[in-house]
C-alpha cells in the first residue's frame, strides 16, 4: 500500500467520524432528540425523520469523503513534489 492511499484511507475515516458527530449535534439541538437509528434509541422516531436522516447523512458523507480524498491528494501530491526537489 502506499502512502497516498494509506492518507487517503485516515483522512477519510476521520471526515466521516467528524461528519457524524456535527450531524448528531446539530440533529439534536434541531429536533431536541438524538438521530434515529441510534444504539440507545428508544424514541419512536417518525418515518419523516428517519427518511430525512438518511438523505442527510448520506450527502454529509458523500461530501466528506470527497473533500476528504481531495485534500489528501493534494497533501500527499504536495509531499511528494517537496520530497524530489
Amino acid at each position: 500500500m502506499n502512502q497516498q492511499k494509506i492518507v487517503q484511507t485516515v483522512a477519510v475515516m476521520a471526515a466521516g467520524f467528524v461528519a457524524t458527530r456535527v450531524l448528531s449535534l446539530v440533529w439534536k439541538r434541531v429536533f431536541g432528540h438524538k438521530p434515529p437509528g441510534t444504539v440507545d434509541d428508544e424514541q419512536d422516531s417518525s418515518l419523516r425523520e428517519i427518511v430525512l436522516f438518511a438523505a442527510v447523512s448520506g450527502a454529509i458523507a458523500a461530501l466528506a469523503r470527497a473533500g476528504a480524498t481531495k485534500a489528501a491528494v493534494r497533501f500527499t501530491d504536495k509531499s511528494l513534489a517537496e520530497s524530489r526537489d
